[in-house]
């Protein structure tokens, strides 16, 4: 079953088609109407008991922390060569039967295709800014020393400044480029 906000009613109308474009949608509804329906639909009587697949019932264990077993995960997928956004650890491609790709690591974090790629751009940016911040700090700090210092030291202080600058200044360039640079990858 498959309840998805009206996109017309959302804030963010991307989430609810991204919804819709990646499965059957049973209901799409304003949230206004969400909880009547939601009322509705536990009032009914249900259908026979259908058995759940062993790989939803390991990925639900990974999820609720219940196993971080290796083994088990390896039973869902095969390991790719990228690591978990979340936590650094290693990432198996989940099998799924629709075209649909996803990735999973052993303590549960979870990704589409699209989601890790914006994890792994957030990272990066990340990553980046933080870069910059240091670079300016050691480029500070080697000013205020090369005030104390005299001749070569002093000389050799200054280049040691002015490239430390020019490492600011790429970086500061890629950051505020048009996010080509750190991919801005979010898919509409």
């Amino acid at each position: 079953m498959c309840i998805v906000q009206d996109p017309k009613d959302a804030d963010y109308p991307d989430m609810p088609e991204n919804a819709m474009n990646q499965m059957k949608v049973n209901y799409c509804v304003p949230l206004s109407e969400m909880g009547a329906l939601l009322v509705m639909l536990t009032g009914r009587k249900t259908k026979a008991n259908v058995p759940v697949p062993q790989d939803l019932i390991i990925e639900s264990k990974i999820a609720e922390r219940v196993i971080s077993d290796l083994v088990a995960v390896n039973t869902l997928g095969d390991q790719v060569p990228f690591n978990c956004p979340g936590c650094g650890g290693v990432l198996w491609k989940i099998h799924t039967s629709g075209t649909k790709l996803r990735y999973r690591c052993h303590v549960g974090h979870a990704y589409t295709a699209a989601s890790l790629l914006a994890e792994q751009t957030n990272k990066i940016e990340e990553t980046m800014w933080t870069a910059l911040r240091m670079f300016e700090e050691k480029r500070n700090l080697l000013t205020t020393m090369e005030k104390t210092q005299k001749g070569a030291t002093a000389r050799m202080t200054g280049e040691r400044i002015a490239l430390m600058q020019l490492h600011i200044d790429r970086i500061r360039t890629l950051l505020l480029s048009d996010d080509k640079a750190t991919g801005s990858d979010n898919p509409k």
